[in-house]
């Protein structure tokens, strides 16, 4: 089998063109069951005092067991240890051909108050409602920026006294079909108090309160808990997978399962309807583990079919593909299993990270190998991992399975020298035939701070330059003491968030990923949230509008997002301000210290009336660029 281990890798493009095993059928159906309302919050809920209690635990992470996990982490630890000694200095890659994504507006996101890493998720409404989850708690804002709307610990969300467990491992979705936001949270960690918590939007806005259920996270009532999940939707139904392991203080894996669950009933506060999945196996008889959901990338267009994404965690040859047919009011419902070849991979070491302060270096896990995030289009279904690319480096993933031609592709990113992990990606293009991407994911190494970044692919999987959304204020060290090598990392947080808009004209996405920030002491997590749109031109166009370095808007004029370029030539205070054109100031959009430097600042532009506005740039009070910007009518 065609490896990829090159040093210095860039990244690598590898076709497989024949599936090794056909369709087959596996996987249990029982139900459909219901369950009722467990109860509602209120508005009023998030107005009136709230202690922000939150309370984790740190269980023996037990995947790092299964399947011979830490013995390769290990394995592969000293290797790039003496590949640090050797070279004082990493040379980031280069990108393929690609065009480079905008960075919007971005912010600071949750505020963090434990000890716990982040596990970031994130929804865009149409109507431009961001939510952001962490470990710790939900926070609402809105797209202007900096808004923030409400932020509670899961404690004060749930609002219930009965569910006094760890509650973790939060996602959430946005459903453009409903125009409804589901919010799925893990709450305990053994078998007699583990559950899943679904929550439904009452309506478009999160402020209005929420329909929550509790699903058991012990659905066959044996010794079993409910470890990571994760989520997807198609046009009624809502899809939850879960690990099944066993009690501590072993933590032993069992299996993992899907809940099929009735979105209708549960906007209404009706009871719910749902049914479960279990004894899933890959055609090839192995374990099955973190089937990762993908959901139609353009939010909708999924009737009566769901697919799931699965890699083994810790090496393989095989990405395998699970669909399921049929809605729970179906007569029949099967889950039939495929599998395709691609090339041999194998989980990377955990990161390094150089402490700013000490200068010793530690470790920062980087998790498993397993499908870290899936969108489908069509016939095409997109995935995307992390996994080593050269002596035990973390680099990022990106594949795709072709339904037509029985084919799987896998592209891979990152070198020797330097770790990106946590990816995330979602569809970037501009309808359901343009399968451009784009993806957040984090990324670490002895020069360079636990930082996230965001990367585009175009329609041929052509990867972008890396761009870097927000630098690290600080190496991570809140856990446990520096250590070298595993087995005691710190955590780097095991999900990153993105999520499209849907109903944006350009490709927009919105992502939420961790940072290396001083947050509740020296040395801790942070989240940061972004805007990010396509700078890819619309299929069928032949030219793409140029714009000049020196500054300039595009497109314009517009009726949805925008771009302003702008060249800073010396250091100072760099103020944008946006007037009508009557001379009337509209809006401050930037005011801080800027180096010399190129830059691009979007704002939401449906915050304007249709008309002609003017853009003013200013450093240190003399206007150094103006610029005329169109709105047309929606």
């Amino acid at each position: 089998m065609l490896g990829y281990r090159l040093l210095g890798l860039c990244s690598l493009m590898v076709l497989i063109f024949m599936t090794t095993k056909a369709q087959e059928a596996t996987g249990v159906f029982t139900g459909p069951f219901t369950q009722r309302l467990h109860h509602t919050t209120q508005a009023s809920d998030f107005t009136k005092p709230l202690w922000n209690i939150n309370v984790q635990s740190f269980p023996n992470e037990a995947e790092e067991g299964f399947r011979h996990l830490a013995t390769l982490k290990a394995k592969q630890s000293q290797q790039k240890l003496e590949w640090i000694k050797n070279h004082p200095s990493v040379v980031a890659p280069k990108k393929k051909r690609g065009l480079d994504p905008s960075i919007g507006i971005n912010f600071k996101g949750n505020a963090l108050n434990s000890f716990t890493p982040n596990d970031n998720s994130i929804a865009v409404s149409d109507s431009g409602i961001v939510i952001s989850v962490i470990n710790e708690g939900i926070a609402y804002y809105d797209t202007a920026g900096n808004t923030l709307l409400a932020q509670i610990s899961w404690t004060d969300f749930v609002n219930d006294p009965t569910l006094t467990e760890a509650k973790y491992d939060p996602r959430v979705i946005y459903d453009p079909k409903h125009d409804r936001f589901i919010v799925v949270l893990l709450h305990g960690y053994s078998s007699t108090t583990s559950k899943v918590l679904v929550s439904f939007s009452k309506t478009n806005n999160p402020l209005d309160g929420w329909n929550l259920y509790t699903l058991s996270g012990n659905p066959y009532n044996d010794t079993t808990w409910t470890d990571y999940p994760t989520i997807g939707i198609n046009d009624d139904e809502l899809f939850v997978n879960g690990n099944r392991w066993g009690n501590g203080p072993n933590y032993d894996w069992k299996e993992t399962y899907i809940y099929q669950i009735g979105l209708s009933e549960g906007y209404a506060a009706l009871p719910l309807t749902f049914g479960l999945w279990h004894q899933i196996s890959a055609p090839d008889g192995n374990d099955c583990i973190t089937l990762y959901p993908a959901s139609d990338g353009m939010g909708c267009g999924l009737s009566q079919k769901m697919y799931f994404v699965e890699m083994l965690p810790d090496s393989g040859s095989h990405v395998y593909l699970f669909t399921l047919h049929g809605s729970l009011s179906s007569v029949t419902q099967t889950l039939t299993a495929s599998q395709y070849n691609i090339p041999n991979y194998v989980v990377c070491a955990n990161a390094y990270e150089k402490d700013i302060n000490s200068g010793v270096v530690d470790s920062l896990s980087t998790g498993a190998a397993w499908i870290a995030n899936a969108f489908s289009l069509g016939s095409v279904i997109h995935f995307c991992f992390s996994a080593d690319i050269s002596g035990g480096w973390c680099g990022v993933h990106y594949g795709r399975i072709y339904l037509d031609s029985n084919k799987a592709v896998v592209n891979a990113y990152g070198m020797a020298g330097t770790d990106v992990c946590y990816p995330a990606i979602a569809a970037f293009g501009y309808d359901s035939t343009d399968h451009s991407a784009v993806m957040a994911f984090e990324h670490a190494d002895t020069t360079t701070l636990p930082e996230t970044q965001v990367i585009a692919l175009d329609k041929n999987g052509n990867w972008s330059n890396a761009q870097v959304v927000k630098s690290g204020d600080t190496s991570v060290n809140i856990l446990f003491l520096p250590d070298i090598p595993y087995p005691m990392p710190e955590r780097w947080g095991d999900y990153t968030g993105i999520c499209r808009k849907y109903n944006s004209t350009i490709p927009q996405a919105w992502m939420a990923a961790g940072y290396g920030a001083n947050a509740l002491r020296k040395n801790s997590y942070g989240t940061w949230i972004a805007q990010i749109t396509s700078n890819e031109s619309q299929p069928n166009e032949v030219h793409e509008q140029a714009y000049d370095h020196a500054g300039g808007v595009y497109p314009n004029p517009t009726n949805d997002l925008f771009t302003l370029w702008f060249h800073n030539d010396s250091y100072g205070r760099v103020s944008i301000d946006l007037y009508d054109m009557q001379g009337r100031k509209v809006k401050n959009l930037f005011a801080d210290d800027l180096e010399e430097s190129e830059n691009h600042l979007s704002f939401n532009q449906l915050m304007l009336v249709p008309g002609n506005y003017v853009l003013k740039i200013t450093n240190n009070g003399k206007e150094i660029q103006t610029h005329t910007l169109s709105i047309i009518g929606r």
